[in-house]
């Protein structure tokens, strides 16, 4: 399987990932379904939801992280896994990642 992969956080039950087509169009997918491991899927998972404990139902489009060094580390762990994914897929996939466009946005 090759492709173009998208690391990009939804809120509420996404795992983060993206396939995106030629026409730039993404797809919902999970890390099964790209042929990730369990470890790095549980890690995937695991930064997700530390995303989705940020949620305010109330007030989705302000939700945020507590402070700066909070959404730095999350960030950061963001980063890491798409290094790690594009490790584990190999040359034929291409990793993306878009970790600041959910800022603002309720869910989808």
């Amino acid at each position: 399987m090759t492709g173009t992969l998208l690391i990009a956080p939804e809120w509420l039950g996404r795992s983060g990932l993206w396939q995106v087509d030629a026409k730039g169009k993404r797809k919902a997918v999970d890390a099964e379904d790209v042929g990730l491991s369990d470890a790095l899927g549980d890690r995937l998972e695991a930064w997700m939801d530390a995303f989705d404990a940020i949620y305010d139902e109330d007030a989705p489009e302000t939700s945020d992280f507590a402070d700066q060094v909070e959404r730095m580390a999350w960030e950061a762990e963001g980063h890491a896994l798409a290094h790690a994914i594009a490790a584990e897929l190999g040359a034929g996939w291409s990793v993306q990642q878009d970790l600041t466009g959910w800022r603002g946005k309720g869910p989808s």
